[in-house]
């Protein structure tokens, strides 16, 4: 497939991502809503819709973090028919996707390690 061709599709997939984004937003808004009702009157219940809703939206993100290294290893693969410059943006681009990977999963990790619902994550 041609270079701009391959560029179209991804940009294509991207808007798709943005939209998710916007709905990360929004059911974030309605989870630290929860979590605000939870301070004020101290109903668990209110705690647990909190995190359960974060824990979906962190889900969401490590899979858009997945894609995104995806990605990333095929413009490596890519890259190395091309100038050098290219592929240390591409292996920069790598390592930039595989922090966010990292840090996605340790996020959902310690939302779901926390039984006693004590931790506060800001998570985006």
């Amino acid at each position: 497939m041609k270079d701009y061709l391959r560029d179209l599709k991804l940009l294509k997939e991207e808007d798709i991502i943005w939209y998710i984004y916007y709905f990360i937003v929004t059911f974030a808004i309605i989870a630290n809503s929860f979590e605000e009702k939870y301070i004020y009157e101290g109903n668990k219940k209110d705690r647990l819709n909190g995190r359960k809703i974060n824990v979906v939206l962190l889900i969401i993100a490590l899979l858009i973090y997945i894609y995104y290294v995806i990605i990333a290893i095929q413009d490596l693969n890519l890259s190395k028919s091309k100038d050098a410059n290219r592929q240390r943006i591409a292996m920069e681009r790598l390592i930039t996707t595989l922090v966010f990977l990292v840090g996605g999963a340790l996020s959902l990790y310690t939302e779901l390690d926390d039984n006693a619902g004590d931790v506060d994550l800001a998570i985006f």
